[in-house]
């Protein structure tokens, strides 16, 4: 496990993003810091803590719950993508500032109750120094272990990279690169290889049949497939078939599984696991999306909606 240069980090049996670790390691830290700025006036600390969490539950809500507002009917015809997608960095931005407005509202009843019980003596006292100083405290300490940690995995994914390489010295690829080479076969015996497609978009999807969030988007990249331009892109499922809990023949139970789900789009296997490792796959789903040029230009861990799709490869 590295935290620089890995887009997931394992912790038993939880798989998080690195940016999302960042953030709960700084979170970590800020907290710290204001528990050690607030322990001599217990009412303020429990006070801050409480403005602080609620600020944190809307950034999380919004975050999570924004592809139900942006895909309703696709969420209600599959309710699984409630417990498995999330907002991305729009529904982050969206959740930060939710969660500003609500700091700001609860500051300004805060104030209200002072004024009327106090008539106004102790609101600047209360609110500058005992309120505001350790959550802003907490906001920059946040703010420089984050965007440290995000400086310095760009600092040594930029040392690192050999610019003759087409995978990194993680050993995964990443964005803004050549896409790794890989030739790979079907369920039928048919090999295709990345050359194929060159001129193309190309989207490569890593899933396994016992991979519940895997599951629950291959609705999404049905629907996708279907209405997508087929003359400027290519959908390709990436089985894990090294993963696969198969007895007997893998292309059957494949197969099987393919026809079952109406799965419309390729699927290639990677019995080896190695285009896996080499596009950074080892937490599954994971979509990466190649550009005509062979160039990668998104990655991401996690589940993914036609809405995503569409933006990853600039199709309305």
């Amino acid at each position: 496990m590295n935290l620089l240069t890995d887009t997931t980090v394992r912790l038993g049996f939880i798989s998080l993003a690195t940016p999302l670790l960042y953030l709960l390691i700084g979170v970590a830290g800020g907290s710290v810091v204001l528990f050690l700025t607030t322990k001599r006036n217990k009412a303020v600390r429990e006070f801050t803590f409480d403005l602080l969490s609620g600020f944190f539950l809307f950034l999380i809500l919004t975050w999570k719950l924004l592809p139900v507002l942006l895909s309703p009917l696709e969420v209600i015809s599959n309710p699984l993508l409630i417990l498995y997608s999330t907002g991305g960095r729009s529904g982050i931005v969206l959740g930060l500032i939710i969660g500003i407005i609500y700091l700001v509202y609860r500051l300004y009843n805060f104030k209200k109750y002072f004024i009327k019980k106090e008539k106004g003596k102790l609101f600047q006292d209360i609110i500058l120094k005992d309120l505001l100083k350790p959550v802003i405290v907490f906001f920059i300490i946040l703010g420089i272990i984050t965007s440290s940690l995000f400086i310095a995995s760009r600092a040594v994914q930029k040392i690192n990279f050999d610019n003759n390489a087409v995978i990194s010295p993680s050993g995964r690829a990443i964005t803004g690169e050549k896409a790794p080479w890989f030739e790979l076969s079907d369920v039928n015996g048919n090999i295709s290889n990345l050359n194929d497609y060159r001129g193309k978009w190309i989207i490569l999807n890593f899933w396994a049949t016992w991979c519940p969030p895997c599951r629950a988007e291959i609705p999404g990249l049905i629907k996708f497939y279907s209405n997508m331009n087929k003359g400027e892109i290519v959908l390709l499922g990436i089985n894990a078939s090294g993963t696969e809990r198969a007895e007997g023949d893998i292309n059957g139970f494949i197969g099987d599984f393919i026809r079952d789900n109406g799965i419309n789009f390729p699927v290639l296997l990677d019995l080896t696991g190695k285009v896996s490792a080499d596009y950074g796959a080892s937490s599954i789903p994971t979509t990466v999306v190649i550009s005509p040029e062979g160039i990668i230009t998104k990655i991401k861990t996690g589940v993914v909606d036609s809405l995503w799709l569409k933006s990853a490869v600039n199709q309305k």
